[in-house]
């Protein structure tokens, strides 16, 4: 089976294996095409004139007998000169020969010896293939962007997100490849891997020695309008003693690489920002540096309250954000007061934990949200020790950033399960001072089935609430009307499903659990659920809602609504309720009513074994689910007969690889 996908093809383990394969892989060298991604060498270049015919082959044919060469190297692409002094010429190596194989492209590209095993060249050396998606073969995911690195142990933060001219960049962390793994996209949906290319470098600076991979970080415009990747080193084996001799082996300062090209694949030496010393080693997880509406440039950097007090962990102080100032962005940078600190968070409206008790960690910051009802004033600070949280809030040029701890749905969780290490890009790099669209991108599915999560859209309700959506563009991948009744037969469909429900129902009347089942298996007897319990609405304001896997376990969160009195609406005559075992169709309910019904809705994207689950737009949590079967694609209503359902939709998803 063979999946297309314009300018890309996307392919994983046996996937790969068997389609690419039965083509034969492409040995080269081939002008047009791009083996895209994996590289761990790139070399720039500056060839003659005098080599131009044919696209500089003579120059692309020694490109490749340096992949030959290295023992390491199992595909390589040359990029011949153009025009455009930031897309310079270079030879650029990689490690295992990429999913990703474009056409057209104006390269040359091609596979050494070792990277086949046999004459035909359909079949990858184990040196050279890329490594497996781990779990059962139905859980793969085919619409979300999952690259090799990926695979393998190790943290996988967003460690920077940026668009930039028309394209949207997001880089994870993959330590055990020694870098960010950069994946593009120009539309949130479909993601092009470009390989490694932020990666470790041996560092000397004053008196520091550090071979290690980049840590967590941003990516920024500078004044002079180039990108700029920030990061600390993840280890050192001595600090900056050149500039103190007591710095400790952690005592590393911020550096930035700004980007040589415009595709962000080509970075320049390390420059370095500020010092940073501490009691003990911490990532100090930088946020994206910005400019405010006073004209200075501000950094903060992800630590802990106790530096000047206990300096013991522990912190009581919890975690803090501690803020830099400079007039331009290549410095000098001044440190001024911390800009926030905190150990409290809210699971639910008005149930503070004081669980925050370190550092905290790969913090995002951001403000200019659509909705905001203070004109983009307000601003969101993100971290996620014990837990992926998030205060709203306001801080203004250099000030202190004071959360709105009285507002509902302004302090909480911006994920309640696996999606964690979230960055936001979207409009202007600038994701602070100027207003526009705000996407949430992060790390679901721990070390070793780790993926890209699908993009969210977040803005601000009319009370400072943070509202999540899946961003619009995925609708691309719909097929079909979205009638549900296409879907009420399990084994029928894809594996790739996108459902959204509404609901109405009286809280006087309705104690029982409601909601949407799906991965359901061909008799409905096992089913993942997507839950909602609103039996202590009257009394709490809160619904509890959630994903129940197949029975054997569950994963909850509170959704806050408020009162009833507050959120009611009188109930829809076109609206049908949930159909009972003992019926073949809706029929109205006969249930009483006290006329006021509370709305609520819910909105999943199952790609395999992963679900992505926003409930009423505020309350999300990424779960995977152990996929019985490739028949498991069934999708239906639960719940009493008193639960109104006014929408109903489900769609088969197409996949992007």
């Amino acid at each position: 089976v063979r999946y297309w996908v314009p300018f890309e093809m996307h392919c994983f383990h046996v996937f790969f294996l068997t389609c690419l394969g039965c083509l034969g892989f492409d040995r080269g060298p081939t002008y047009g095409k791009d083996y895209a991604g994996e590289d761990y060498n790139v070399t720039e270049l500056h060839s003659p004139s005098s080599a131009a015919p044919n696209h500089y082959e003579k120059i692309a044919v020694e490109c490749a007998a340096s992949c030959e060469s290295d023992p390491k190297c199992c595909a390589w692409t040359y990029v011949p000169p153009t025009n455009n002094s930031k897309d310079p010429e270079r030879c650029c190596l990689k490690e295992s020969v990429p999913p990703s194989y474009e056409s057209p492209a104006p390269h040359w590209t091609g596979l050494p010896a070792r990277a086949v095993t046999d004459k035909s060249n359909s079949t990858l050396s184990k040196q050279c293939a890329p490594g497996p998606y781990p779990g059962p073969t139905p859980g793969y995911p085919r619409i979300h962007h999952t690259p090799i690195c990926l695979h393998i142990a190790g943290w996988h933060d967003v460690a920077g997100a940026l668009s930039f001219k028309g394209q949207h960049h997001v880089f994870q962390g993959c330590p055990y490849s020694s870098g960010w793994s950069h994946a593009v996209s120009k539309d949130f949906v479909h993601w092009e891997d470009r390989g490694i290319h932020v990666k470790a470098r041996n560092e000397t600076y004053e008196g520091m020695e550090s071979d290690d991979s980049p840590c967590s970080g941003f990516v920024a415009v500078n004044d002079d309008g180039v990108p700029c990747a920030g990061f600390r080193q993840c280890g050192s084996t001595k600090g900056v003693t050149g500039l103190n001799p007591h710095a400790h082996t952690w005592d590393v300062p911020l550096e930035v690489r700004c980007a040589k090209n415009t595709d962000l694949t080509m970075w320049g030496p390390s420059q370095w920002l500020y010092d940073v010393y501490y009691y003990r080693a911490l990532p100090y997880d930088p946020v994206r540096p910005w400019k405010d509406k006073d004209g200075f440039w501000y950094s903060a950097i992800s630590t802990d309250g106790c530096n000047s007090t206990t300096r013991k962990y522990p912190c009581g102080a919890g975690g803090r954000l501690d803020l830099f100032r400079s007039s331009e962005f290549n410095g000098p940078w001044e440190q001024v007061a911390p800009m926030f600190t905190t150990n409290t968070s809210f699971r639910g409206f008005g149930h503070p934990q004081e669980n925050i008790l370190g550092e905290f960690v790969t913090s995002g910051y951001f403000g200019g949200l659509p909705g905001d009802p203070a004109g983009g004033k307000s601003r969101v600070v993100t971290q996620n020790n014990a837990g992926a949280t998030y205060w709203v809030g306001q801080q203004a040029n250099g000030g202190p950033f004071v959360p709105f701890w009285d507002k509902p749905g302004a302090v909480g969780y911006y994920d309640f399960g696996e999606l964690t290490m979230a960055r936001t890009l979207g409009s202007d790099p600038n994701q602070v001072a100027h207003n526009g669209r705000r996407v949430l991108v992060g790390w679901i599915g721990g070390a070793t089935a780790a993926s890209q999560s699908l993009a969210r859209d977040l803005s601000l309700s009319s009370t400072f609430e943070l509202l999540q959506t899946f961003v619009p563009e995925l609708k691309m991948l719909r097929t079909g009307d979205g009638s549900a009744a296409t879907r009420s037969n399990s084994g029928q469909g894809s594996l790739q499903v996108e459902v959204f429900a509404s609901f109405s129902f009286d809280p006087a009347t309705t104690s029982q659990e409601f909601g949407v089942d799906v991965m359901c298996s061909q008799d409905f007897a096992r089913c993942a659920s997507l839950v909602f319990n609103c039996s202590g609405l009257t009394k709490s304001g809160e619904c509890q809602v959630g994903v129940d896997g197949f029975g054997d376990h569950l994963t909850t969160a509170p959704l806050y609504l408020g009162l009833p009195s507050s959120s009611s609406s009188s109930s829809s005559s076109s609206s049908s309720s949930i159909p009972q075992p003992s019926s073949s169709s809706s029929s109205s309910s006969s249930s009483s009513s006290s006329g006021d019904l509370v709305n609520l809705s819910v909105h999943a994207i199952v790609d395999g074994s992963i679900i992505e689950v926003i409930f009423n737009n505020r309350t999300a949590m990424v779960v995977y689910e152990d996929l019985p079967d490739a028949t498991s694609t069934g999708v239906r209503l639960f719940g009493p007969s008193d639960v109104y359902v006014p929408t109903f939709n489900v769609w088969d998803l197409k996949p992007i690889w």
